[in-house]
Order: structure tokens, then C-alpha cells, then sequence
């Protein structure tokens, strides 16, 4: 097993590409009972946008879950994340799929990576999606259902972003000065940094591992200090995080997840992004190097 340290590292490299692409080339169109819908900046296609409806289960030990829709032309993609799954990247993954107990017999190829699993349907799925409530993913070692709640106003949504026109780039200027009035990224060391941050400070409160006082004290002092840099990625930061999954680190692994807080506390942000870097690379040499 590798270290705590290297576990949040390889965690925060892993969510980076997602917070620089979600945080420069998305904006928000409409948030419609339960659905975010997004459009992509600067996409000149029939279909820019996309509808997101992420809950917890309640009956799952409050696992996050995520369902992704998007269409492109006459096909509709589907993305479905769950706390609980680890798939190599790119796994391709065969799975029965039905919509509540409508089994869908559209060929689908399901692609895995880490705690997603996406597929590309023809469009006539959509009127069986508008129908459901559930999407149920039938693995020999049981089902993972998705609940997709108010699915049709989220669809409508969708549609309405697809067709209304592209925002200027003047007015989405103006649309991100006043969002934000210092729009401008945070470092991706600091978003790594303030990423292992919160893994640490949720180990803390739900973890059984040894802290003291004045360490907790430390941990929250320091990413107090880094919120207001965070807030163009606060969001994005939070909710990568979430989709990728959260577990306590195991008792063999205490003297690592010390070692982590340590540095996160005494380090500086940049210093202590540095050293995560120089471990990922030292990692990917020692991966590299033939085997005995």
C-alpha cells in the first residue's frame, strides 16, 4: 500500500486537470430541481452543454454519487460516479444497464476510470431517461443504482442551454469580474496543496488517528490562510474531491499520514507543493525502472 502522503498526492494530480478545465472553460447556465446545468466556454458545437445531479446516499454511508448527461449530435453520453469504485483508467467494463426495470438493449461500451464509468448511447435513450427514475448498473457482485430525479426538467434545461447563443467574449468579461473580482487562478501547486489540505482536515475529524491540539490547530490555521486564494476553485476543488472518494487511512499507514500533516503544517504552501512534486516523479522513476 502506499503512503498517506503519496495516496493525497497522486489524489490531487489526479482532480488538477478537472478544476483547470472546469474552472477556465465552464460557466453556469441554470440550476433546475436538483440539476446543474454548464455550458463550455468557447464551444462552437450543437450541444456545449451538460446537466449534473450529484447527491449522497443516505442508505450507502452517505456515498457520494454523480450523474453526467450531455448529448452531441444524435448520440447522448452518460457518466455515472460513485464514491466506492476504483476502475484502472480506461477499462472497459461490460455491464447490463436498465432504467428502473426497463432493461436498455443499445449497445454500449462502458469505459472506467478511477471512480467513474462512462458510455455513448443513440439519442432514442432519451425518452426512456425522461420515463426513469433509476439508472441500475447489474454487476455479478450486486447493482448500483443512480437516482435520476426530476431527469425531464433537467433535460429541458439542457436543451435551452444548447440553443440559446453564445456569450460574447465582452460579456463574459463582464459575466467573470463580477463573479469574481480577482478571477485570476491559484497556482496548481497551491490548488494541490490546499487539495491535501482538506483530505488531511477530514481525516482529523473522521478518523481514528492521533493529532494534538496544537497540530489540528495547525492543519486549520493553514488552510484558513489559503482559502481566499481558493475561492475562484473552492467549489470545484470540494466536489472533485467528493467524486473521487474519501477512506481513513489504515493503522500501519499512521506514521505517513503523520508525516503528511507535519509537512502540511510546517512547510510553506509552495514548498510543501515542491515536495509533492519531487515524490510523484521520484515514484514514476522507481515504476519505471525494470523489475529484479
Amino acid at each position: 500500500m502506499r503512503p498517506f502522503l503519496s495516496l493525497a498526492t497522486a489524489l490531487s494530480v489526479a482532480i488538477l486537470p478537472c478544476l483547470s478545465a472546469e474552472a477556465a472553460q465552464r460557466e453556469p447556465f441554470e440550476t433546475v430541481k436538483g440539476w446543474e446545468v454548464e455550458r463550455t466556454v468557447g464551444d462552437k458545437s450543437a450541444n456545449p452543454c451538460l446537466m449534473t445531479h450529484t447527491y449522497e446516499d443516505k442508505d450507502d454511508n452517505n456515498a457520494m454519487n454523480a450523474v453526467v448527461f450531455a448529448l452531441a449530435g444524435d448520440r447522448a453520453t452518460l457518466v455515472l460516479a460513485y464514491q466506492g469504485w476504483d476502475f484502472d483508467k480506461d477499462e472497459a467494463v461490460k455491464v447490463p444497464f436498465f432504467l428502473d426495470k426497463k432493461a436498455i438493449k443499445f449497445k454500449a461500451n462502458w469505459t472506467g476510470d478511477g471512480k467513474t464509468l462512462r458510455a455513448q448511447f443513440p439519442d432514442a435513450l432519451v425518452p426512456d431517461l425522461l420515463a426513469a427514475k433509476t439508472v441500475i448498473l447489474r454487476f455479478e457482485n450486486g447493482e448500483a443504482d443512480f437516482r435520476i430525479p426530476n431527469f425531464a426538467a433537467g433535460y429541458e434545461a439542457l436543451r435551452r442551454c444548447d440553443a440559446a447563443p453564445p456569450k460574447s467574449a465582452a460579456q463574459s468579461a463582464i459575466g467573470a469580474a463580477v463573479a469574481s473580482p480577482t478571477p485570476a487562478l491559484p497556482s496548481q501547486g497551491r490548488i494541490a496543496t490546499y487539495a491535501v489540505g482538506l483530505v488531511i482536515q477530514r481525516v482529523l475529524k473522521d478518523c481514528d488517528v492521533s493529532s494534538t491540539g496544537r497540530q489540528r490547530a495547525g492543519v486549520e490555521s493553514r488552510i484558513a490562510a489559503l482559502q481566499p486564494d481558493m475561492a475562484p476553485v473552492e467549489a470545484t476543488v470540494r466536489g472533485e474531491l467528493q467524486k473521487k472518494g474519501f477512506s481513513c487511512p489504515p493503522a500501519d499507514k499512521e506514521a505517513e499520514f503523520q508525516e503528511a500533516m507535519r509537512r502540511f503544517v510546517e512547510l510553506s504552501p509552495d514548498a510543501f507543493a515542491a515536495a509533492m512534486e519531487k515524490q510523484v516523479e521520484t515514484e514514476k522513476s522507481a515504476e519505471a525502472a525494470p523489475k529484479p
